[in-house]
């Protein structure tokens, strides 16, 4: 399992947020998030997204938010991809890929 973390533009965020909502992701969880980047123009709004998928999902997930991220301006944001080791669903106490 794998966690996507990516920041982006508040303003590509509704179109980002329709596209993984039909894309098969299980659940994102979105917080607002400010930064700044390599030109240290002051901080900008940014929008912060986890996403939890299995292996298989990763480049899928990784590209659509590329895709639909992206202005080809300074500050679209980052990606990340982390392993994540566990997983647990409080509610059920589902574990590993159940939880997502």
């Amino acid at each position: 399992m794998k966690k996507i973390e990516a920041i982006v533009r508040k303003e590509k965020f509704e179109e980002l947020c329709k596209v993984l909502e039909n894309s098969g992701v299980g659940g994102i969880t979105v917080m607002e998030a400010q930064g700044f980047g390599h030109h240290r123009s002051g901080l900008k709004p940014k929008m912060k997204i986890d996403i939890y998928v299995d292996e298989f999902q990763v480049e899928k997930v990784v590209e659509t938010i590329r895709k639909h991220a992206k202005t080809g301006a300074t500050g679209d944001g980052k990606i990340a991809v982390l392993d994540l080791p566990k997983l647990y669903r409080i509610r059920t106490g589902e574990e590993g890929a159940g939880a997502i």
